[in-house]
């Protein structure tokens, strides 16, 4: 998508969208064409600018674009970063069409503020999951995005002209995720994974290892090569990536661990229809790392960060694992099996340890497509997030609801760390006695037993991360969810 700036509204864009608060003046529309367009429709009660609100006009003359749509933002007083954005998100995908391939966006009055949300919203729903279509197929799919984006106003500032690039950066590295998320599991394959985690860090310019299965045995990760067992020739590997700026901050780095599941079958507790089909996108935590770095240069994010995904799949075959099994993790911890699909806890697990052990972050932070009890306790609209430091949770709370990325607190309890305490070992992998009650506090409490006494917040992201119901700023699918929220919580941590 490129962007571009006019000073003077010319006839180019395909459509021109005129954001409005609601009771504006006339005078607070720049273009004097459009204010006449705008003064017509309010006189005759054809337009309020109330929040949502869109009319369309088509140009009168061949100095203006074909079609103009006039949108309402409603009160000022009302409105918030969120509710434009998302505005303006519903708008564009109202307008989304094979004839629309330019759109401008009139920047006048007091939408200046607002000018960050206003270009994500239109960005961010610019993507279209169906990657593997063919011919006509893919032609209708793909012709319904647009490829050029103008932003018409006198003088925009460079304030604003940063704000809206770095609208851009997060859109593009959004879909990005999106991409890993929806990719099918025999084209995103482990190597595959790996691949493209090297061309981001490459670009970059960012420290990427790959370390392949005989590393990781020979360093005892036990739990994750458990998970790989079944997966017959398949590979696993953990991918660790580290981003150190020039003039970077001189606190301890921050650890982002992403659960990078290929494909989860549960293993020999299967799952059944209805929840296998879709178990591609158990990757999403681990797409969520490699989108966040594909940030951090470009925003000259000042903390060093580092990354760690470990990557396998969870298939069946006579060496996978079974329920019963016992494992050894990287900390020396052992694990007894009791359900062989709560496998992202175990992955997790040694890439956690290994990564607090070896960078020793100042905040440790993991995201994971873990618990079917998330979904059901908080929907598709926030994140659980659980942790050990209140000022951590603290922080993305916060950041969740600057981005309207969400996320709740959920507790652990020291009842739920005694249930994950093992019969033959010293943890066991799932509660199975009551492993409904409390599923994703559970997780959250084995979790934490691996991160020695880092300070770590889990984010369960299971509900957010994929979905068929999209919301205003997503289409259908990987959603890209946390990648905003992680951002902003590295530019003021």
């Amino acid at each position: 998508m490129r962007v571009t700036y006019s000073n003077a509204l010319t006839a180019t864009p395909d459509i021109l969208i005129c954001p409005v608060f609601e009771n504006a003046k006339s005078g607070e529309i720049s273009d004097l064409k459009i204010r006449k367009i705008f003064e017509d429709m309010s006189k005759n009660g054809l337009f309020k600018a109330e929040n949502g609100e869109a009319k369309l006009v088509y140009g009168s003359s061949k100095d203006l674009p074909k079609r103009i749509l006039l949108l309402g933002l409603g009160k000022k007083a009302k409105l918030s970063d969120a509710s434009v954005r998302n505005t303006m998100a519903k708008a564009v995908k109202g307008s989304q069409s094979k004839e629309i391939k330019t759109i401008g966006l009139l920047v006048s009055g007091d939408i200046e503020q607002y000018i960050q949300p206003v270009a994500e919203g239109i960005m961010l729903v610019n993507y279209n999951p169906a990657q593997y279509k063919t011919g006509e197929d893919m032609e209708k799919a793909k012709g319904k995005l647009f490829s050029d984006l103008i932003f018409f106003g006198k003088d925009i500032s460079a304030e604003n002209k940063k704000a809206i690039k770095k609208a851009q950066i997060l859109s593009e590295s959004v879909n990005m995720v999106r991409d890993l998320v929806n990719g099918a599991p025999n084209y995103i394959t482990v190597d595959a994974f790996a691949n493209e985690s090297k061309k981001m860090a490459k670009k970059h310019g960012y420290s990427i290892k790959v370390y392949d299965k005989d590393w990781i045995a020979k360093k005892g990760m036990g739990a994750f090569l458990g998970v790989n067992k079944g997966s017959g020739k398949k590979t696993a590997k953990l991918v660790v990536i580290e981003y150190k700026p020039k003039k970077a901050s001189k606190k301890d780095p921050i650890l982002l661990v992403g659960k990078g599941l290929i494909f989860d079958s549960g293993g020999y507790n299967l799952k059944p229809s209805k929840h296998i089909e879709d178990m591609h996108q158990d990757k999403a935590g681990g797409s969520l790392v490699i989108g966040i770095f594909n940030t951090l240069k470009d925003l000259d994010i000042k903390r060093n960060v580092v990354g760690i995904i470990p990557l396998t799949e969870n298939l069946i075959d006579s060496d996978a694992q079974k329920p019963s099994d016992v494992v050894t993790s990287y900390c020396g911890k052992t694990v007894e099996i009791r359900n062989t699909d709560a496998e992202g806890r175990l992955i997790l697990a040694d890439a956690l340890s290994y990564g607090v052990e070896t960078f020793k972050p100042e905040y440790t932070v993991d995201f994971a497509t873990l618990t079917g009890s998330c979904i059901v306790a908080l929907g598709d609209r926030y994140a659980g997030v659980m942790g050990n430091d209140e000022s951590l949770i603290s922080k993305l709370k916060k950041s969740g609801d600057k981005t309207d990325e969400l996320v709740w607190e959920l507790p652990i309890h020291d009842d739920f760390r005694e249930d994950m305490k093992g019969r033959v070992a010293d943890l066991r992998n799932i509660d199975d006695a009551t492993s409904f009650f409390a599923g994703t506090s559970k997780a959250a409490a084995f979790l934490e037993y691996f991160v020695d006494k880092a300070k770590w917040a889990h984010l369960d992201i299971a509900g957010t991360a994929y979905g068929e119901k999209p919301k205003a700023t997503d289409q259908q699918f990987a959603t890209g969810y946390g990648l905003r929220l992680m951002v902003d919580f590295l530019e003021n941590c």
